[in-house]
């Protein structure tokens, strides 16, 4: 069980200062650490809830480079059109390593995040050394799993109507990951976290969701879709109490590590989906044992 107290005096924030210019979109981008790269992919709602909360292992950013970018409609990056498909994203991540002269990175990717970060595996294979997916939000097949989604879904949607955004994005991500969430995200996260949610709702309600809905990968039928298998290592993280919030995460869990043969476990204790965010420690101390277990060099 971690314990340890999280500090890093008042603002926590990494700022994401620089720009580039990648297909339909200009992206807000950070660069922080040494090493060998990762990039990393946010989720919905809150994007600034993988890197910052990484920063409490500071040992990770003496080791690896982080590349943390705010995606498309989130956070001050732009977004050109109404739409983004899911393989749309993961061609983001990859012109964004083009833009930075990066061959290949170790790929890191929460819950939305980790849907484009799986993608990314199946079209971008070369430019992924390794991938850590945090509980990839990979589309429920299991009926209580779905009902359970469309039940989040549908609630925070109503609030969304109404204009009640930021009620709506707590809501789903209440649904979704529990009711001690959102107070770990405050601790985590940069002081004025929920406006930045607020600003970003309609990302999230109107380009993320049909992304995700309209994605064509169903978990059941992979063989078929799928003509190539990833074959990078793979972590495959996933909260110890994820499913007692939401069913649907062990069903994702059994599914990669059936899959994918060479997939590793981690498992975060103290934690549901918004896994970094409740156990940021637990997060990073992982995902740098894994690096280290699969250096590019």
């Amino acid at each position: 069980m971690e314990t340890e107290t999280l500090y890093l005096g008042r603002e926590w924030n990494i700022e994401h200062d620089r720009t580039a210019k990648v297909t339909g979109a200009e992206l807000r981008y950070a660069v922080v650490g040494k090493g060998e790269p990762v990039l990393c992919i946010h989720g919905t709602s809150v994007a600034d809830s993988l890197i910052t909360p990484l920063q409490f292992h500071p040992e990770l950013f003496d080791e690896y480079q982080f590349i943390s970018y705010y995606r498309a409609g989130y956070n001050g990056s732009t977004l050109e059109g109404d739409t983004l498909s899911i393989e749309q994203g993961a061609d983001h991540a990859a012109e964004l390593l083009d833009h930075l002269g990066i061959e290949k990175a170790h790929i890191m990717g929460f819950s939305f995040g980790g849907v484009i970060a799986f993608q990314f595996l199946l079209s971008h294979p070369e430019r992924a050394h390794s991938a850590i997916l945090l509980e990839p939000y990979l589309p429920r097949e299991a009926p209580d799993a779905v009902q359970a989604n469309i039940d989040a879904y549908m609630g925070a949607m109503e609030l969304f109507q109404a204009g009640d955004k930021l009620g709506a994005a707590f809501a789903y991500m209440e649904s979704v990951c529990g009711p001690s969430f959102l107070g770990c995200v405050e601790l985590t996260g940069p002081l004025n976290v929920w406006e930045r949610v607020e600003q970003c709702v309609d990302t999230t309600f109107l380009v993320d969701f049909p992304a995700v809905s309209n994605w064509g990968f169903v978990m059941s039928k992979a063989d078929e879709l799928v003509e190539r298998k990833p074959e990078m290592p793979v972590l495959a993280a996933m909260g110890m109490d994820s499913e007692s919030a939401m069913p649907g995460f062990r069903e994702t869990q059994r599914f990669l590590m059936s899959w994918l043969p060479q997939a590793e476990r981690l498992a975060v204790p103290n934690a549901t989906h918004g896994m970094q965010s409740m156990n940021p420690l637990a997060v990073a101390r992982g995902a740098q044992q894994f690096l280290r277990k699969h250096p590019m060099t």
